[in-house]
């Protein structure tokens, strides 16, 4: 939501259900999402994240709240 004040709707619904499914065209994979709150992990993701997409840095700028970071890793 480009550093909207509130979250988007996504992020609650990661919280409520962290099971998700991802597809890449045919593959599908079944993965379990956490929210990073470890700040060094976190500063370490958001700047694999703005090295990916740079915007996101103006995004933090502009947001008068913490950006959720999400994880996703597969499921055992």
């Amino acid at each position: 939501m480009g550093g909207a004040p509130k979250d988007p709707v996504w992020v609650h619904n990661l919280r409520a259900k962290p099971q998700v499914e991802l597809r890449d065209l045919a593959v599908v994979q079944e993965m379990r999402v956490r929210e990073v709150t470890d700040t060094a992990e976190r500063e370490r993701l958001w700047k694999a994240a703005v090295a990916t997409y740079p915007r996101f840095a103006e995004y933090r700028t502009r947001a008068t709240r913490v950006i959720p970071i999400f994880l996703a890793e597969p499921v055992s």
